[in-house]
């Protein structure tokens, strides 16, 4: 009802606080966001090769039972398992005949790189930058890591979805997080590419923001700050506003951080987003905050029921991963197009940073899991993670090896592994997204490990047979690490997200 009314009103220019919308709604409507806690289940699944998947399932708060499985009266279709990064930028009754793409330095004083994106050949040409006012941040590794296996500028935020492309068809908004100050930017996209607006910064109910996810104008934001938490929103269509669903509360993520551990970079949350019955999925790459030594170590995939009435967030299932007592670091998620959870895990095998590995995962909504393939990338600190429906070609992003891995998922689902050694040499790749007709794949370079530690951005045309052929490489908008240091005191964080309209 508050979506809805806050909707209603914010289309006739009236702005009032939620708080007194709130007000106006019935009583059943807060008795029904009230429950007690459920008890605690827990069991445990072994799998193939010493992997091992123990579940819990809890309830925090919202009306919802403890069943394991509560189906979506939603109907859907493969195309609905796309995020909002995925939106076209051109539809019949689309107001807009552009394409742009998005990055951001993620420095003290944030900022938006914009480009403008040619849809016919993919190619990138820089417009400008526009300030989030929001500063950035970067993760460490723990204290104990010796020698560190990355640079943090190579990962700072050690997440994905940092920004992204949201709203509806005649009002497209751009959200970004900005993970030093606790809060997420919104923008109004305009009637051209350089039409980039601040509508304004809005706190996330926690620190250090990481990810991003939006759906039907439901807006779910991922801290990593202690223990973690996730804060919800309204996202009003006309004007990219957010409001809070309960301006006062986030919902902690269901681990227990040592006071100070927060914020390690092998350890934190990485992703939110969507599952296909439109549930949200949290991936923990060391729950519990984790340590230098992945032995005896766990992540977890967290699975929040959602209430589709007003989007608060209920019941938890919780799997722990592992595989022959090593934690797997569970890393970036996507979906099939039948609705397969494909997920990364950056240390798959013997909690090694060589061994990351793909695996493909069904029933993530209803119950526990199954592992039903995986394949190991053959490339070091594995990440990130892009599906093209039309080739069911999948690619990775392999941060220490400097490549891109490729793998081919057939009508079982099982997926197996074309090529190690993609993208002509990339440095540190990061973040990636595809263009909405599934031709073209946009890869960031930090450049943390080049002689000139130059960020770039990669194009490439994606192949029917899970290649690539490179079509540009571009440096311009993107200032490289002398440069930023040279602005901002001796601080350089590293480039950080893609979003794509």
């Amino acid at each position: 009802q508050r979506h809805i009314l806050s909707l209603f009103l914010s289309f006739f220019g009236i702005h009032i606080d939620l708080d007194i919308i709130m007000k106006l709604t019935t009583a059943a409507t807060f008795l029904a966001a009230v429950s007690g806690a459920a008890p605690l289940v827990t069991a445990t699944k072994a799998g193939k090769g010493g992997y091992s998947m123990s579940y819990s399932k809890s309830s925090k708060g919202g009306s919802y039972s403890s069943k394991s499985s509560k189906k979506s009266s939603m109907s859907y279709s493969s195309k609905s398992y796309k995020e909002a990064k995925s939106s076209k930028s051109c539809t019949p009754d689309s107001p807009f005949n552009f394409s742009t793409v998005y990055t951001m330095d993620n420095q003290p004083e944030n900022q938006i790189s914009i480009y403008e994106r040619d849809q016919q050949d993919g190619t990138l040409n820089f417009i400008s930058t526009v300030a989030t006012n929001g500063s950035g941040f970067q993760l460490q590794f723990d204290p104990a890591t010796d020698p560190a296996p990355l640079r943090p500028q190579q990962d700072p935020l050690a997440s994905t979805g940092s920004i992204i492309v949201a709203g509806s068809e005649t009002q497209k908004c751009l959200l970004a997080v900005n993970a030093g100050s606790g809060t997420v930017s919104t923008f109004k996209i305009g009637a051209a590419p350089d039409e980039l607006t601040l509508v304004g910064t809005f706190e996330t109910g926690g620190t250090i923001p990481v990810s991003i996810t939006e759906r039907n104008g439901l807006v779910y934001v991922l801290n990593a700050g202690g223990n973690g938490s996730i804060m919800g929103f309204n996202l009003v269509p006309f004007t990219c506003q957010l409001f809070p669903f309960d301006a006062s509360t986030s919902t902690e993520l269901s681990q227990t951080v040592p006071d100070g551990g927060g914020g390690i970079l092998t350890a934190t949350p990485t992703q939110i987003g969507f599952t296909p019955e439109n549930n949200i999925l949290v991936t923990i790459k060391q729950t519990n905050g984790g340590g230098p030594d992945f032995e005896n170590q766990t992540g977890s995939l967290n699975v929040y029921e959602v209430n589709q009435n007003d989007g608060t967030i209920g019941s938890l299932i919780q799997t722990s991963l592992s595989r022959e007592g090593f934690g797997t670091l569970p890393f970036s998620f996507t979906f099939d197009d039948s609705g397969n959870l494909l997920l990364i895990e950056l240390a798959g095998i013997e909690g090694s940073f060589d061994r990351g590995v793909v695996s493909v995962m069904a029933n993530i909504d209803s119950n526990p899991p199954l592992l039903t393939s995986e394949a190991e990338s053959g490339a070091t600190a594995t990440c990130w993670i892009e599906y093209n429906p039309l080739t069911s070609c999948i690619y990775t992003t392999n941060n220490g090896s400097r490549s891109i891995s490729s793998f081919y998922l057939n009508e079982d689902s099982e997926v197996e592994l074309v090529s190690n050694d993609l993208g002509g040499g990339l440095d540190a790749p990061t973040d990636m997204i595809q263009s909405s007709d599934s031709k073209y794949l946009y890869a960031l370079s930090t450049g943390a490990q080049t002689e000139d530690l130059q960020p770039l951005i990669y194009v490439y045309e994606m192949t029917g047979d899970c290649g690539l052929k490179q079509v540009q490489v571009i440096a311009d908008g993107l200032d490289d690490e002398a440069t930023r240091s040279a602005t901002d005191g001796g601080v350089v964080n590293g480039y950080v997200g893609l979003a794509l309209f």
